[in-house]
């Protein structure tokens, strides 16, 4: 359901001042915390993940780095519903970390919270990293003339979903492989779908309003870090937004390598049928990660809360109830690191 923009600013606005929308951190949160080391993978090199906040994660192993795409500006709800927004190069500069290294940066979708501040991070922080994303999400960054467009990708052609592998893109050290799979966006509230469409066009200048951050297509990847042999050393699974089954789904590949890793956003849950359950039906990830669930109108500096209108003590019970007994499962801080350890895996 699509409606005019001003109408579609009001259905914001009543979004963001629910009474108690914008909930504390669910009480079970202690109980879906790491404990230490999680086990394992197909290599003698461990796998770090680290939680940057909203949609952002940096995940290493080896000497090979992908990062995906963090917000740190985190404007206010006024300004987003009524206002004017842009990146803060000086939240960027404190809040992430060193990412020179990093060869991939992935985009879900280009809606503000996940790719205000990427043009930012790709000229000045992750100098050497190339921009995989939807049609729109290039034609967007391209409003920034510092961001070389050799650097930016689009998968649309390449994309694959539930019935059909798509294209593996290699990073140029060639650790690293890439595949997009079609996915979704669930309704932000009541049915209504905030800023979608598509962008044809390079943009001549960044957006100054949330509005004019298109959602695009809606993308999952598979993330494949190789041995030096090409085998598959870990498997991630990486989705920043909910949607409704077979959205966001990977084909069933021929190669017989697990999921070792599901990264799933809980915002959005309640507005579409069959999510978690029907992705992690799918995927029978050996470990699950929950991000984009703190309430990113706030300022990092303040104190976290849930994102706003979702239920995060319903998501984790649901998560419970589809994971098998024994798989591990956390909803980290930003800044937290998560650490797999090294050795084979089953």
């Amino acid at each position: 359901m699509t409606l005019p923009a001003a109408i579609r600013r009001c259905y914001l606005w009543t979004l963001l001042t629910l009474p108690g929308c914008a909930s504390a951190i669910p009480s079970v949160v202690d109980q879906v915390q790491p404990t230490g080391g999680w086990c394992c993978t197909r290599s003698s090199e461990a796998v770090t993940l680290e939680y940057l906040g909203v949609g952002g994660w940096l995940i290493r192993m080896g000497d090979a780095a992908v990062l995906t795409a963090p917000l740190f500006s985190n404007p206010g709800m006024l300004d987003v519903a009524f206002g004017r927004i842009e990146s803060d190069s000086a939240l960027i500069e404190q809040f992430l970390p060193p990412v020179d290294d990093v060869s991939a940066l992935l985009v879900g979708h280009a809606h503000y919270d996940h790719l205000m501040d990427v043009p930012h991070i790709l000229r000045r922080k992750a100098t050497g990293a190339t921009l995989y994303g939807s049609r729109t999400a290039v034609n967007l960054v391209q409003g920034d003339p510092g961001v070389e467009p050799h650097r930016l990708v689009s998968v649309e052609e390449g994309v694959g979903d539930h019935e059909r592998p798509g294209v593996w893109y290699h990073t140029a050290e060639g650790r690293v492989r890439i595949m997009a799979l079609v996915s979704g966006h669930a309704p932000h509230f009541m049915g209504i779908h905030l800023w979608d469409g598509q962008l044809e066009e390079p943009v001549e200048a960044l957006p100054r309003r949330a509005s004019g951050w298109l959602e695009g297509t809606p993308l999952a990847y598979l993330v494949d870090f190789l041995n030096g042999d090409g085998s598959v050393a870990f498997r991630i699974h990486y989705q920043d937004a909910a949607s409704e089954p077979p959205a966001g789904f990977p084909p069933i590949l021929d190669d017989d390598v697990p999921i070792d890793l599901a990264i799933l956003c809980p915002p959005g849950f309640e507005e579409v049928d069959g999510f978690p359950e029907g992705i992690l039906e799918r995927l029978q990830p050996r470990a699950v990660l929950l991000g984009h669930w703190e309430n990113f109108f706030r300022p990092r500096t303040e104190p976290l809360q849930g994102v706003p209108s979702t239920d995060l003590d319903e998501f984790l019970r649901r998560l419970d109830g589809i994971l098998p007994a024994g798989v591990p499962r956390a909803m980290p801080e930003p800044g937290e690191v998560i650490r797999v350890r090294a050795g084979v895996g089953s």
